[in-house]
């Protein structure tokens, strides 16, 4: 077997390295750690719970002092970091495109550090546990993530949108029971989110909710469409005495309308010959006070005139129960006859009888 033989000089610059490296691990104590150690969060460093105990120093990211995610090695004292937070230290303490090195304080630059693929493996053969304390779930580094994204025990967003934090294990029971679970109305079969279909904005308008009538003795229940028409006709129903209009003022069911007319035939009947005695009176004084003359005097007619003011006389009826009109005079003429005559116009006007009467008017006015 051949034997390496190793100059005496070069074997003394060997030792001397050496002896560098390891003072700079000799300072990796905890208080050294930490003094690296970023508040920052987005570090990329492995925090988790290692099963066979605290991993191998080599391992640990002088920066954020956990087990290096994406391991770099630097080229000076071959120290292990995290990518991200030799990129992030990179970019706070660059000067002129270099850095100094965490631990040995030499220069680097971007080519001074490059990935370390043996250092990663091993830190991902490392045993961990589950960072959700119900699960009893141990495996290598490298398989966590996986494990995480479908552990049964991940607490996730409700996949229907109603706000609540939801074991991944409880996700099947929770949709059932969930407040925006899809469900049809039990009358009109509408479907929608379960807090909607069963809240009152639905009900209250659902064609086909069951309306119980709310007369005293009625037990009637009907759909909503089409309750209003037992509404209208209900016989428990509190109505006004059908001979409301002449004068009888009783309240009473309406399942009881013909037996109160037969107990009260004698008063509806002097009810209505008073009305009609009245309307009798009313009507005579109409044919004695009516007349189809009308004289209205127009004061301060040269006013109208100079100022081409409008005048209006009080509104009266053609006959009894005829049209109702008023006259609509212009003192200094209108249209044609502006300036050099007197303009009068007959103007109707809403009227008591205006029902009874035939239109349009066709009357002439003279």
């Amino acid at each position: 077997m051949d034997r390496l033989v190793i100059p005496f000089a070069v074997f003394a610059i060997l030792l001397s390295f050496t002896t560098t490296v390891a003072a700079a691990n000799d300072r990796l104590g905890s208080s050294f750690l930490k003094s690296f150690k970023d508040p920052d969060s987005s570090y990329g460093e492995y925090d988790y719970t290692f099963v066979d105990g605290d991993p191998p120093r080599n391992y640990i990211c002088l920066i954020c002092t956990l087990v290096s995610r994406d391991p770099h090695q630097v080229s000076c004292c071959y120290n292990i970091y995290c990518k991200s937070c030799l990129d992030k230290h990179r970019k706070k303490s660059s000067r002129n495109g270099t850095f100094s090195c965490p631990a040995c304080h030499k220069l680097l630059d971007s080519k001074s550090y490059f990935k370390d693929g043996r250092m990663e493996r091993e830190i991902k053969a490392l045993k961990v546990q589950c960072i959700i304390e119900e699960c009893d779930w141990k495996g290598t580094l490298g398989d966590i993530q996986a494990h995480v994204m479908g552990c049964p025990y991940r607490m996730v967003d409700c996949s229907l949108g109603c706000g609540e934090k939801i074991c991944c294990r409880e996700m099947e029971t929770h949709l059932q029971d969930c407040p925006k679970r899809i469900v049809g109305c039990q009358y009109c079969k509408k479907e929608g989110p379960h807090n909607i279909i069963t809240s009152s904005a639905h009900l209250d308008r659902c064609y086909s909710y069951p309306i119980k009538c709310c007369n005293e003795g009625c037990e009637f229940i009907q759909e909503r469409l089409w309750f209003k028409r037992h509404e209208q006709n209900c016989p428990k129903a509190i109505v006004y005495c059908e001979y409301s209009n002449l004068g009888c003022d009783k309240l009473i069911k309406r399942e009881e309308q013909e037996k109160h007319n037969e107990e009260f035939m004698k008063e509806h009947l002097q009810m209505a010959i008073k009305r009609v005695d009245t309307l009798q009176t009313k009507s005579a004084g109409m044919k004695c006070t009516s007349s189809s003359s009308h004289v209205f005097k127009m004061n301060d007619a040269y006013t109208h005139r100079c100022y081409d003011q409008v005048w209006h006389s009080p509104s009266f009826y053609t006959s009894p129960g005829g049209y109702k009109m008023m006259l609509c005079v212009y003192a200094n003429g209108h249209g044609r006859g502006k300036g050099t005559h007197l303009s009068c116009y007959t103007v109707l006007v809403p009227g008591e009888y205006d029902d009874e009467l035939g239109w349009p008017f066709k009357e002439k006015s003279q």
